[in-house]
């Protein structure tokens, strides 16, 4: 099991009281890194370092919108 899918049964087991086979925590693993690499690409593009952090749920919000 690689470290991405150890994090996914941690939270999916901790967390979420959810327990899973390894195939479906190797899925929901990958799955999270394609949603957390779409957010990241969002934000990048309108975001700075510098920004209020509020305004990254702002770009979300928005982003959800269209």
């Amino acid at each position: 099991m690689d470290e991405k899918t150890k994090t996914a049964a941690g939270i999916a087991a901790g967390l979420q009281g959810m327990p899973y086979d390894d195939k479906r925590l190797a899925e929901l693993a990958a799955e999270v890194e394609i949603l957390n690499d779409a957010v990241r690409k969002a934000a990048a593009q309108r975001l700075t370092f510098d920004d209020d952090p509020a305004a990254f749920a702002s770009v979300l919000a928005k982003a959800a919108r269209s």
